[in-house]
């Protein structure tokens, strides 16, 4: 397994599941800390690996009433299939994960019949902390399934020590590092905050783009290019092509918002659809209609956002509306 050519172009949770998957094939150490883990909160018994071991990412899952779907990584062990579904900030969706455990049942079947030897199918949810809550909820209703945080697994392998692969080594502390800014907040976000609001230099300036960058992953569906001009600076979202919904949100100049005041700056949603937001989300008109190609389709909100909004969790919690119109049979 190429590690570049693995995850280029890649970011979020996707690149998260690209790096855990190569780091668990490629380093017998960090493959027996994941893998005790997981038994740790396996709710079929002690799960080990002795004789087989392979894995997969982005395994795709068919379901009659709940619709297509992707495993985030597929791993087999000797007498275990073990489906991951990786979350971070981002919400479940409909049926999520529940439309991939037939898939999974039915591939353990195949794998039995091939193997002579009973495996059985276990659906692991890794999320952070703060929704493991949320995660169990999502897979009450699935046999054989479990939730493992983030967190645990960033203290395991920082136990970790790879002796026989030194290119692993350097991927695995990069990892760590990631893990760590992912789930951290923006550094010093109090002070940084006046400066986010201040002015809107041509192309924005680096504290701007920071923070887009961290409220990526909480977006549905967002662009993988940063969408930046001389006005503007920030990420689309909801762009599945068979999406016709969409939206983009980012910094602006206030003189682009009817009524604003000039040489500030705004965090703005501009969406295709009308979410019921909270109080700190106020709507209002852009100067120009077609801001992001939908002429008198478009509505506009400025993001009241202040200190306390020092978590990811919070932001999540707030944007939770722009959810509701994604489509149940997209995963």
């Amino acid at each position: 397994m190429d590690i570049f050519t693995s995850i280029e172009g890649q970011s979020g949770e996707v690149l998260g599941s690209t790096l855990l998957s190569y780091l668990i094939f490629n380093s017998h150490e960090v493959r027996e800390s994941f893998i005790s883990l997981l038994s740790d909160h396996s709710p079929i018994g002690p799960i080990d690996c002795v004789s087989h071991f392979s894995t997969r990412t982005e395994y795709p899952t068919k379901h009659d009433e709940f619709g297509d779907g992707r495993l985030d990584v597929l791993i087999q062990l000797d007498d275990v299939l073990i489906g991951i579904e990786n979350k971070y900030f981002a919400e479940f969706q409909e049926n999520q994960p529940k439309k991939y455990e037939k898939s999974l049942i039915d591939a353990a079947e195949s794998l039995t019949k091939i193997n002579h030897r009973k495996i059985t199918p276990v659906i692991f949810v890794l999320c952070p902390e703060s929704r493991s809550n949320h995660a169990q909820k999502a897979i009450e209703d699935i046999q054989n399934s479990a939730v493992v945080t983030w967190e645990s697994i960033l203290n395991s392998f920082k136990k970790v020590e790879i002796k026989t692969n030194p290119v692993a080594q350097v991927i695995l502390n990069q990892f760590l590092q990631y893990l760590k800014r992912h789930f951290s907040f923006i550094p010093n976000f109090k002070r940084k905050l006046p400066h986010m609001k201040s002015q809107f230099p041509e192309y924005g300036n680096s504290i701007q783009q920071e923070m887009v960058s961290k409220l990526w992953s909480i977006f549905p569906y967002p662009g993988s290019r940063l969408s930046n001009g001389k006005r503007w600076q920030g990420y689309y979202f909801f762009t599945d092509p068979n999406i016709e919904e969409a939206g983009w949100y980012g910094f602006v100049p206030s003189n682009e918002i009817k009524g604003e005041p000039t040489g500030s700056a705004e965090l703005v949603i501009a969406t295709t659809y009308k979410p019921t937001f909270g109080s700190s989300f106020k709507q209002c008109e852009f100067c120009n209609d077609d801001f992001i190609g939908k002429r008198g389709q478009t509505n506009f909100f400025i993001i009241d956002f202040d200190e306390s909004w020092n978590s990811l969790d919070k932001w999540r919690d707030n944007l939770a509306p722009l959810w509701e119109a994604v489509p149940n049979d997209i995963s």
